[in-house]
């Protein structure tokens, strides 16, 4: 691509020259029309005053012979040096007086009569054999006191209006180009003088690299045409700053989730190694190894789950379902592990949820999975889902230690803890709840929490009802 193409100041001087030919050239042709109306206004004018002239000399002229004798009066009326051109006859056509060879312009009939008073509306145009073409006023006039009338033609030729209004075009035609040349220079200067705050800016954005996201353009030397853009790309270095951040902690969990079952597979079979074993060890031994192979399995499998999951790359297949049915059939699930932690469950549902039934399934398991695992011994998990205007409220709450509310905005954060003392021990890996998040997004829906410390932890998931999702 050229610099002319590319060049932003390049292409507004341009236009701006467009523009200017543009509005010269009409305001030029205006010109040149009103001068050429007001150029034969005046001839026309002219040729009337010649007429009345005429009619003048003739009140004066005492015979027809006297016109002969004396053509001078009337040629001295009308000079022949400035385009006019007359001829006068009697009635029947005898001629007169004239100071042309040329009569083909004298009209026939249609004459002005003597007593009426001409008038620039009574010319007419006139084109010549020869391509000439004539300004013609024909009237009539009176020979003194002998009451007898000839006939008047006076004609313009257009050379010197011509001429003139030649001069004119040529001058209006260098003006335009002139003018657009300097409205172009004078558009390109401004433009590259108002485009510096741009380059500014630019270069602001320059300086915003991996190790320097705190960067921000000054939006208030920004032009008020630019603020929005300015504001709208620092939005983006803060949502880029906040999901690099992310990354980089994800990361870091990422490592340090992975390095606890390595670790452990590591050193026990450092250790097996270390001696000959009875065969009930090395069975103990592969036993160890086969939960933190699972660990690491899950791990995994949620990890791509959650890739998916953010490139809308799982095809959700939603279904009504019932939400009793579904509460229970969870339940029924979890009976084992609740019931030897002397854990029961109260299920309280009404209304029919439109969702993908095997990830309805997976979210609500995933927060009764941490209902049961932070719920004391005698305690009671509630699974509640009660029909909403915009959709079903499921919520799984629960009693225990609670959950510090500095902690409840990250909750569902990839390999966020709470309470990083257990994490170690904890089978999670910290996936659980950000997974139940994708899920309800991938639905349109969200996912809540309330705790109090010592009280209630309460998770809800909101799906919403048939025609769209929730903002």
């Amino acid at each position: 691509m050229s610099r002319f193409g590319r060049s932003l100041t390049m292409q507004l001087g341009a236009l701006f020259a467009c523009v200017a030919v543009m509005v010269f050239s009409a305001v030029g042709f205006y010109l040149y029309q009103a001068l050429a109306t007001q150029l034969q206004e005046r001839d026309d004018t002219d040729l009337v005053g010649r007429v009345l002239q005429i009619r003048h000399l003739l009140e004066e002229t005492s015979s027809l012979e006297s016109i002969r004798n004396e053509p001078h009066r009337f040629l001295d009326a009308v000079d022949s040096r400035r385009g006019l051109l007359i001829v006068m006859q009697t009635q029947d056509g005898r001629l007169l007086m004239q100071n042309t060879e040329e009569r083909s312009f004298v009209p026939n009939g249609s004459q002005l009569p003597a007593d009426v008073e001409p008038s620039p509306a009574d010319t007419k145009p006139v084109k010549l054999a020869n391509g000439i073409r004539l300004r013609v006023i024909a009237a009539q006039g009176m020979v003194g006191s002998t009451g007898k009338i000839v006939s008047i033609a006076i004609a313009r030729t257009a050379d010197d209006r011509a001429a003139l209004l030649s001069a004119y075009r040529k001058k209006v035609m260098t003006a335009v180009f002139a003018g657009a040349a300097l409205t172009a220079l004078l558009g390109f200067l401004l433009v590259r003088q108002g485009l510096q705050k741009v380059r500014a800016l630019a270069a602001q954005a320059q300086q915003v690299t991996a190790h320097n996201l705190e960067m921000r353009l000054n939006v208030d030397s920004a032009p008020q045409e630019l603020r929005v853009l300015a504001d709208s790309f620092n939005e983006v270095l803060d949502r880029l700053q906040s999901s690099f951040n992310n990354l980089s902690q994800f990361a870091d969990d990422l490592a340090h989730d992975l390095r606890t079952p390595l670790n452990n597979l590591m050193v026990q079979t450092e250790v097996a190694f270390s001696q000959p074993r009875e065969s009930e060890e090395y069975q103990n031994l592969l036993s160890s190894n086969y939960e933190e192979f699972g660990r690491l399995a899950r791990m995994v499998e949620s990890m791509l789950f959650l890739a998916r999951a953010d490139h809308d790359q799982i095809a959700l297949t939603t279904e009504r379902l019932d939400a009793a049915t579904e509460l229970a059939r969870i339940a029924e699930y979890f009976e084992g592990p609740a019931s030897e932690a002397g854990i029961s469950f109260d299920i309280v549902a009404t209304g029919a949820v439109l969702a993908d039934a095997h990830l309805l399934r997976r979210a609500v398991s995933n927060l009764v999975a941490n209902a049961v695992r932070y719920t004391p011994r005698g305690g009671v998990i509630a699974m509640v889902a009660n029909q909403m205007a915009d959709g079903v409220m499921i919520s799984v709450s629960n009693p225990g230690p609670g959950i510090e509310a500095e902690h409840l905005p990250r909750l569902f954060d990839r390999f966020y803890r709470s309470d990083r003392s257990r994490s170690s021990q904890s089978s999670s890996a910290g996936l659980g709840l950000a997974i139940v998040k994708s899920i309800m997004s991938l639905h349109g829906g969200r996912a809540n929490v309330a705790s109090e410390r010592g009280g209630l932890t309460q998770f809800s998931l909101l799906f919403p009802g048939p025609g769209g999702g929730l903002h």
